[in-house]
């Protein structure tokens, strides 16, 4: 038998009864003719609320923007169900989160923040969410009610999100006004530290040896032991036979002053006068 919506099962029995098929009615049947089930048809999509839907097929999207520009197009209603009604009802739609979308563009922008060192160990105290500071009503959030000192990747998703939502700004204004803050609390940092060390060296700190010097230390201790072992291996060896080729002489350094080029102009003359004579 093939497969049936509920609501010709009834009438589906009602003509085998008229032509004979069914002697005696079912249980169900008086019921379903006094209460008949919906007509709500199988596999029907529902609707997703608008803040669950991808970003081009929202009510405020690019594209209902576009066709309520246009003055004589279809209606936002009807353009809205013809965009919908393009997509496979039986397709899982992409979930979109706007905290992806501020995460992404902020390691786009920032790639060298995912090198920063963290700490991964856990302490004594249970591991719980990200909290939220406390922002008084009507006050546009800031992000330093985060961290004063060295925000993170997420206080700066969060600090986005909260201007966002109670701000009054889009997700871009909103974006760009949270990372000029964090630009600022990182410039300030680096100047605490920078200040910091000066104001120990001045006060007679040895901050010991920095990367550079240890790089030059390092150079300079292979280049010793290279130039070492070289100067073992000229001692050691020695001309096997009588026709093995002479040392070569060693140059002695001349001490003369700089002329600029005028003991050469003069020792040409005079090989030239030599010639001619």
């Amino acid at each position: 038998m093939p497969r049936r919506i509920p609501i010709q099962v009834t009438q589906t029995v009602s003509r085998l009864m008229q032509g004979g098929y069914v002697k005696t009615p079912p249980a169900w049947y008086a019921p379903t003719l006094q209460y008949p089930p919906m007509t709500q048809a199988p596999r029907q999509p529902r609707s997703r609320p608008d803040e669950d839907l991808p970003r081009a097929l929202r009510s405020d999207g690019p594209k209902q923007r576009k066709l309520a520009e246009i003055p004589n197009g279809r209606s936002r209603m009807n353009s809205l169900k013809k965009i919908r009604s393009q997509i496979p009802t039986l397709r899982a739609q992409p979930i979109v989160y706007d905290a992806d979308r501020v995460r992404r563009q902020f390691f786009r922008d920032h790639p060298w923040e995912a090198r920063r060192p963290r700490t991964l160990v856990e302490m004594d105290y249970t591991l719980e969410t990200h909290p939220e500071p406390e922002i008084p009503a009507g006050t546009v959030p800031e992000l330093h009610f985060w961290s004063r000192t060295n925000p993170s990747v997420e206080d700066v998703v969060q600090c986005t999100l909260r201007t966002h939502r109670d701000g009054n700004m889009s997700l871009s204004q909103a974006y760009i006004r949270t990372v000029a803050a964090y630009h600022a609390i990182q410039a300030e940092r680096e100047l605490r530290s920078r200040y910091a060390v000066v104001e120990a060296r001045a006060l007679g700190a040895d901050m010991g040896p920095t990367e550079t010097d240890r790089g030059f230390a390092k150079e300079t201790a292979e280049l010793a032991k290279w130039a070492a072992l070289s100067n073992t291996q000229g001692a050691v060896e020695t001309p096997s036979s009588e026709s093995a080729a002479p040392a070569a002489k060693t140059r002695t350094k001349r001490a003369a002053p700089y002329s600029g080029g005028n003991a050469y102009l003069s020792a040409a003359a005079e090989r030239a006068a030599g010639r001619s004579t």
